[in-house]
């Protein structure tokens, strides 16, 4: 988790001087036809947590690579004949703050215009401090230094991430005037109803879910102030999968994928969310 924490500070420090790439056109779409689609965001965007890590080809590797990983839930909605994928701009470690910078890749290549029909959006996360969060909540003797953690990025994410997250949809508005902009929510990293675990004790995974219940509304609110953008709440899909359930769709701390979901995470979390709740007629058939 550290090293996924050091290399997540590095590119944000770094994302300042990527400079725009390629990125394959879209083509116009209606609702009988193939919706062009464009994703943008964090790590749960870029797919980490999936099982084939690569760096992406839209940005360059120096001073810093944009990591994504496949298959995420862009992926799935992608495979779909109704969806064709013309990037996803994501990178691991990404801040909301830093999606405009996204935008001006995909718009100065002439690929994000107004023939994108669809986009879609994970950020806030790392603009909390959602590593340094966890490791505050990891500490099973310290549930105060988790609190004030929890309460200091809920503070953080009603004032500069809202600002944030607003600017953020409405660059994407401003480039793509006739796309619906779903804006997705984060899942609870934790089942605490399973008790006790190996991690974090029960009352410190509530906490934490409740800074995640705090981030989600803002997120919510970010989406209600930029026309044509939808919030998609993901918490009822990943519901009874957190880390502490049998059966866990968030990777385990451990690994450069730890507490990002897991291919199924994707798949039957994000995806069937982005289906069922952002209202897209041509996904719902």
């Amino acid at each position: 988790m550290r090293k996924f924490a050091g290399r997540l500070a590095t590119l944000a420090v770094a994302a300042t001087a990527l400079v725009a790439g390629s990125i394959a056109a879209p083509a116009a779409a209606h609702e009988s036809e193939t919706l062009d689609y464009v994703a943008f965001g964090d790590s749960y965007t870029s797919g980490i947590g999936a099982p084939n890590v690569s760096v992406s080809p839209l940005y360059p590797v120096n001073p810093a690579p944009c990591y994504q990983a496949s298959p995420s839930y862009v992926d799935v909605l992608d495979d779909r004949p109704d969806v064709e994928l013309a990037a996803n701009a994501a990178c691991a470690g990404w801040t909301a703050a830093m999606v405009p910078l996204q935008v001006d890749v995909a718009s100065a290549a002439g690929r994000l215009n107004a023939e994108t029909d669809l986009v879609t959006i994970t950020a806030g996360g790392n603009d909390v401090g959602f590593q340094s969060i966890l490791e505050a909540c990891l500490k099973p003797s310290l549930l105060h230094d988790c609190k004030q953690a929890v309460k200091a990025g809920e503070a953080l994410a009603r004032t500069e991430v809202l600002a944030a997250l607003t600017n953020a949809y409405a660059a994407i508005r401003a480039k793509a005037p006739n796309a619906t902009i779903v804006a997705l929510g984060y899942p609870y990293q934790f089942s605490p109803e399973f008790g006790d675990q190996t991690y974090i004790t029960d009352e410190a995974a509530k906490v934490f879910n409740k800074g995640t219940d705090t981030l989600n509304k803002v997120i919510r609110k970010a989406a209600r102030q930029v026309s044509g953008t939808v919030y998609v709440d993901v918490t009822d899909e990943f519901d009874g999968h957190g880390i502490g359930s049998p059966a866990p769709w968030i990777h385990l701390p451990g690994s450069d994928a730890g507490f990002h979901p897991t291919e199924t995470g994707y798949a039957k979390g994000y995806y069937r969310a982005v289906v069922r709740e952002a209202g897209i007629r041509a996904l719902q058939h």
